[in-house]
């Protein structure tokens, strides 16, 4: 995904989202709080004015009502009864000094009463209170799992909906470069073509070694523009899923043999040694037509991305349960990254020097295509600067 995206994505949907999720968690925790807060408040008030109470009686009281326990749990729990059954007092040990209270485990807030050794408790007198506020927590947490939600479900389908539409402009990119490459590859045989023959027409030729040598050129350059729309073509039906194989039992050694041959024909322009090494092979299930297409793109593939002069090894070999086809160059190779990425339509490798190639970014797309359709593969084994290796695997 390139800056743009990336930048949209974080400007126009992500901080957004955040900001409004941060300040939608906080105002509903700020209500939560507010409550919670309110109803200790309350509470911390009751007590206060129960111990306020007990600390002005027994500031009354003599010396000798002092010393006597008795009269201390009396006064204790004589004030708590200011609140009834809200209030109560405790031993530190958790003793009820009035038996009709309630357990200290039920009270809602507690606290030691100042320089006494006993605990003030409070109740909440209404329980239904108390079931409404966690009704109202549980609301609450509801509602920021509902925000939390919202925004995951926001971000995430923000960022595949930015995804796709990253891979769209991509490919719109590519397709717009294999354009400006087809027009270039169109381009270059239809002037060879046209200059050397109105040369012919006007008979500005002269000899008829000449001669042949235009008619060939033209020959090949044709044999290139036949070979590009066939490709075209192929993969337009391919995408359309409108293709059709005609498989039928062939050698496959033959089909190597007359595609090497014709690619020979084909690059008569760069003189380079093509070899050619076969096993004898069973009988293969093929198409034919598109098996020749196929070997013969990674011939032409071979022959563009690798120096001029330098040797280009063909093979056939049998493994038993397969037949490979291999096709060794001494080219500029493919970086590991990009070994994957090649066999999708219109992709190129991202590379200086192959945006001065041609080429429309189809051959090895069409060169897997027809591989799958017959039941076989295809590998690449490449080191850049060192060349590459490529084989069609088919079944037996």
């Amino acid at each position: 995904m390139n800056l743009k995206i990336i930048s949209i994505f974080f400007l126009a949907i992500f901080i957004p989202t955040s900001l409004l999720a941060y300040f939608g968690i906080l105002a509903v925790r700020s209500e939560k709080d507010i409550v919670e807060r309110n109803m200790v408040q309350k509470y911390k008030a009751m007590a206060d004015i129960v111990e306020g109470q007990i600390k002005e009686t027994l500031s009354q009281a003599s010396h000798e009502e002092l010393a006597d326990t008795s009269y201390w749990e009396s006064v204790l729990v004589s004030q708590a009864a200011i609140f009834k059954n809200e209030v109560a007092i405790f031993t530190s040990k958790g003793r009820p000094l009035n038996p009709a209270s309630a357990p200290l485990s039920e009270a809602v807030f507690s606290r030691p009463l100042t320089r006494l050794p006993y605990v003030i408790a409070v109740y909440e007198r209404y329980p239904m209170i108390l079931e409404q506020l966690e009704a109202r927590r549980q609301g609450l947490v509801l509602y920021i799992g509902l925000i939390a939600f919202s925004v995951f479900s926001i971000l995430v389908g923000s960022f595949y909906t930015l995804s796709a539409l990253a891979r769209e402009w991509r490919f719109a990119q590519l397709k717009s470069e294999f354009v400006a490459h087809l027009s270039h590859d169109l381009r270059r045989p239809l002037t060879s073509i046209q200059m050397f023959s109105e040369m012919l027409k006007e008979g500005h030729v002269p000899g008829e070694e000449k001669k042949q040598e235009y008619y060939n050129i033209i020959a090949n350059e044709s044999d290139k523009l036949t070979h590009l729309a066939n490709n075209i073509l192929d993969f337009s039906r391919i995408e359309r899923k409108r293709i059709r194989y005609n498989f039928e039992q062939a050698d496959i050694t033959n089909i190597v043999r007359d595609t090497v041959d014709r690619f020979k024909t084909y690059m008569l322009d760069d003189k380079r040694d093509v070899t050619l090494e076969m096993d004898p092979c069973p009988p293969v299930k093929v198409d034919v037509h598109t098996m020749t297409q196929a070997v013969m793109n990674l011939l032409t593939n071979a022959a563009k991305y690798s120096p001029p002069g330098t040797p280009i090894a063909v093979s056939v070999r049998d493994l038993k349960k397969e037949v490979a086809i291999n096709v060794v160059d001494q080219g500029y190779g493919i970086p590991a990254s990009e070994q994957k990425k090649i066999f999708k339509k219109f992709y190129r490798v991202s590379k200086p020097y192959v945006a001065q190639i041609e080429g429309s970014g189809l051959g090895l797309t069409l060169v897997q295509y027809t591989a799958e359709a017959h039941g076989g593969k295809v590998r690449v084994e490449s080191e850049e600067g060192k060349g590459s290796k490529f084989s069609i695997v088919l079944p037996v």
